[in-house]
């Protein structure tokens, strides 16, 4: 499963800027698949230029299409791409720590926000942001910087990316993810109650979810159990079954589309697992239980 982070910042195709840890690139969709699978470790803010996509988590798609501006969690995702158009984005991953440099330098605003910060939802992944004066001068700005990348200065790119984390955090129309981003840097570490329910149907390894959650995997393996009363394969496992059977009774999903979106390594291997547990097909199951 890709690291989307990694790999982005890894890649010398696109045009980036790094300040401090934060990392801001002007992507452009070079996969030639119908649907892809991807995780990333940090949140990233997105402004799609041009095209079309469709993003999935558990609980939720996203259609994404020119002038699109919403915040995907840190997470693991599925999605569907579009062809009759390039899809282009300029993409902006938030670090905890540079949201935590951010507020240290800025301190009023947590103390401010403490008070009357609501609940965040942790059932949905995406934040969607209505277009709007405000991000639309920030983003024009960033992609006339890569137009020209010689015009490039750090230290007055760090001021647009502080007045931008500024607006975010003091406009009450942003609300719901300042007070997400408040959250995440409040915590040293994301729950593993809350990484593992919004990311379960995924094709994650062990480390990556122990990444997820801001530990280390022995440390991971020695806390799971502590939550969940079991190992963290066989919860996983578990629920990967549970999400198929509900995919099977209650949608018209073919088999491989639900080992796809169950985060099974392939069809195959969803068809012997389930076969072992429910001792009967997919296919067969569906027929007894319509």
């Amino acid at each position: 499963m890709i690291n989307f982070y990694q790999t982005l910042k890894a890649l010398d195709i696109y045009k980036k800027i790094i300040v401090r840890d934060l990392l801001c690139v002007e992507y452009k969709c070079f996969l030639e698949d119908d649907a892809f699978k991807f995780w990333t470790e940090v949140g990233c803010l997105v402004f799609c230029t041009s095209g079309k996509k469709i993003y999935s988590s558990k609980n939720q798609d996203l259609t994404v299409t020119k002038g699109s501006i919403f915040f995907m969690k840190k997470g693991a995702y599925t999605g569907e791409n579009y062809f009759e158009e390039d899809y282009c984005a300029l993409m902006l991953f938030l670090p905890e720590s540079y949201i935590n440099h951010f507020l240290a330098k800025y301190d009023y605003i947590k103390v401010n926000d403490q008070g009357d910060s609501k609940a965040v939802d942790t059932s949905e992944n995406f934040i969607s942001l209505k277009q709007d004066s405000t991000l639309e001068a920030f983003f024009f700005t960033i992609l006339n910087y890569f137009a020209n990348m010689t015009m490039v200065n750090k230290e007055l790119l760090e001021l647009k990316f502080d007045e931008l984390l500024l607006n975010l955090f003091t406009q009450p129309r942003y609300a719901t993810l300042s007070n997400y981003l408040l959250q995440l840097a409040g915590d040293d570490r994301i729950g593993i109650r809350q990484v593992m329910e919004e990311n379960y149907a995924s094709s994650l390894k062990l480390p990556e979810y122990a990444e997820l959650c801001n530990m280390s995997l022995s440390t991971f393996k020695r806390e799971f159990p502590k939550v969940y009363k079991t190992s963290p394969g066989r919860w996983l496992l578990n629920r990967k079954l549970q999400l198929s059977k509900k995919l099977l009774s209650n949608t018209n999903l073919n088999i491989n589309e639900i080992a796809f979106r169950c985060g099974f390594e392939s069809t195959s291997h969803f068809i012997r697992t389930f076969k072992k547990d429910q001792e009967t097909t997919p296919s067969k199951y569906r027929m007894s239980v319509s």
